[in-house]
């Protein structure tokens, strides 16, 4: 493949399982599924949180939420990092496909956040 796409390019960023590897052009080769990028993140994460737990016992239940991961988290994660960088809400909500700004704005807790410490700060109980 050459370094650029061209205009009519349409072969996938990422192939499938088992695409064979040539440096011929690349035809009719399918895109990896959505099913086969979950594997592969599931099987990432599984063995990062083996690697924690061997390394360090004590983080046995940092390793068991790593374990619980998902891409759907990892994309929860970025949306929730984009609104923290104060990135346009409706880049986030166009980067996330949503609908409308609506769902988007679950992303949005920096506020709640400010508003938690505001108050942590000037209303303290002394027990």
């Amino acid at each position: 493949m050459s370094a650029l796409p061209s205009p009519s390019e349409d072969t996938p960023l990422v192939l499938s399982i088992g695409a064979a590897a040539s440096t011929e052009r690349i035809e009719n080769c399918a895109p990896l599924t959505r099913a086969a990028l979950h594997a592969i993140v599931k099987d990432v994460l599984a063995r990062a949180a083996a690697r924690l737990r061997e390394h360090d016992t004590a983080k046995s239940p940092r390793a068991d939420l790593l374990k619980k991961a998902s891409t759907h988290w990892l994309r929860h994660s970025a949306g929730l990092q984009l609104a923290d960088r104060k990135v346009d809400l409706r880049t986030v909500r166009d980067n996330l496909g949503h609908g409308s700004l609506t769902t988007t704005r679950i992303y949005l807790h920096v506020d709640d956040d400010r508003r938690h410490q505001e108050t942590d700060k000037k209303h303290r109980v002394d027990w």
